[in-house]
């Protein structure tokens, strides 16, 4: 007779575990529907928050004469990277309760933040500084026509410091939560991994588009650095990797911007 044990009764009749089943579903538990809100998102809050500020500067401006300071280029350069940290901070907000409350997903595990970060410092901080060099190197050897936006930002030494913080502390998470994060797993589940690589770094060089306009050379190399951090991306399955890449790509050419300005000084 094959009767079961009283234990295995109750294992064949039990009902699966919730949270087993949650572990189990489909990688990314987003969909493409969730990319094309975040989209939306950003464009209707890019909007708000700007339409606000600008609001509130010609207010003060209507209201007190000695803010006329206040169309200084530098002040408007620093309201810009203003604008864009917050931008920033709103879009990170808008994925974390897309995974954690529209999907009940634990945040960093869906992003695949996994591995350990040490061992991926070590091995991916040089990639980043590497990186940088090939840029900046590339760049004084085939310098652009036109001037782009990107250097009227750093002509103003508060701007440029503005500039360095977002670039080292903000942006190499962010970009790599919006990219690699969110958007690459949807994308690779739909088209794989090679479609995926590309779309995103061409997503990314989009970003970065309006700061390199009129620079073919700035927008080729940062479809370069697009291309590498999301292959990284590939090949590890991890975002970890790719961020500490971005970080130390972004921290060196910082870094270079930051002797060159002690060497050359800012313009006048």
């Amino acid at each position: 007779m094959n009767e079961d044990t009283p234990i295995q009764s109750f294992v064949n009749n039990s009902e699966p575990d919730p949270l087993l089943l949650q572990d189990h579903r489909a990688f990314p538990v987003w969909s493409v529907w969730d990319i094309f809100l975040l989209f939306f998102f950003t464009g209707f809050a890019a909007l708000i928050v700007g339409s606000m500020g600008n609001a509130i500067r010609d207010l003060l401006l209507a209201r007190f004469s000695s803010l006329q300071i206040l169309r200084h280029p530098a002040l408007e350069a620093v309201s810009l990277l203003m604008f864009q940290g917050l931008l920033d901070v709103l879009i990170l907000l808008f994925i974390y309760f897309t995974i954690t409350l529209k999907y009940n997903s634990p945040f960093l595990t869906s992003i695949k933040w996994t591995g350990r970060i040490q061992k991926h410092l070590l091995t991916y901080l040089p990639v980043g500084v590497f990186l940088a060099l090939t840029v900046a190197g590339l760049s004084s050897v085939l310098p652009s026509a036109e001037k782009p936006p990107i250097e009227e930002l750093l002509e103003y030494p508060a701007s440029a410091f503005l500039f360095a913080v977002l670039g080292v502390f903000v942006a190499p998470f962010v970009e790599e939560l919006i990219f690699r994060g969110f958007i690459y797993p949807v994308v690779e589940r739909r088209l794989g991994s090679l479609l995926a690589v590309v779309i995103t770094a061409l997503l990314f060089t989009l970003l970065h588009l309006g700061q390199l306009w009129g620079s073919l050379t700035g927008i080729m190399l940062i479809l370069l650095v697009g291309i590498t951090l999301s292959t990284i991306r590939a090949g590890t399955d991890s975002l970890i990797p790719s961020f500490v890449v971005h970080l130390s790509y972004n921290s060196t050419l910082c870094l270079l911007f930051l002797i060159g300005s002690l060497v050359k000084g800012f313009p006048a």
